[in-house]
């Protein structure tokens, strides 16, 4: 099972959708989690002092455990990281005694649709998950609004991630 983790709505939705298809061409069970709709509560210690984690949180980090790997399918903003996503990360590294857990040695596919190319959260997120222990494959997957996916190109790459994990 892979998790598609989906930072925003609209195009990125799409291209969500459109790698979960690839994926099961390949014969590959997936499910798209937009973190939009998770409604997760901003992370501060306090709050996680005085609340605990969000069960919403725990119940994704017990499904992180056994998934294959994951993509991460998000626009940039401001030239970087979407807020939902850097709070996502911040609740789901604070589960369990070592925060790389939910990422180490997992495989992780970077996607984007971005009103620019989208490379300035790319290499933001290859280097944070990098450091989470992730591997982070090569190659992504990235559209904006002139330039659409090619059907062969997003093949090839949805294959050369599944490889990557086996």
């Amino acid at each position: 099972m892979y998790l598609i983790f989906v930072s925003s709505l609209n195009e990125n939705v799409k291209l969500a959708n459109r790698i979960k298809d690839e994926l099961k061409d390949h014969g590959e069970n997936c499910e798209i989690i937009n973190l939009v709709n998770l409604n997760l509560p901003m992370y501060d210690t306090t709050k996680e002092q005085n609340d605990g984690i969000p069960k919403v949180a725990l119940d994704l980090a017990e499904q992180m455990k056994t998934a294959k790997g994951y993509i991460f399918v998000s626009p940039e903003y401001n030239f970087n990281v979407p807020p939902v996503l850097v709070n996502f990360i911040a609740w789901i590294s604070r589960i369990g005694e070592n925060f790389r857990e939910l990422f180490s040695l997992k495989t992780i596919q970077l996607a984007t649709h971005s009103g620019s190319n989208g490379k300035d959260f790319m290499n933001s997120t290859r280097n944070q998950f990098t450091k989470l222990g992730a591997i982070v494959a090569p190659r992504e997957i990235i559209t904006t609004y002139s330039l659409k996916i090619d059907e062969y190109e997003l093949k090839t790459i949805i294959n050369e991630y599944i490889h990557i994990g086996k």
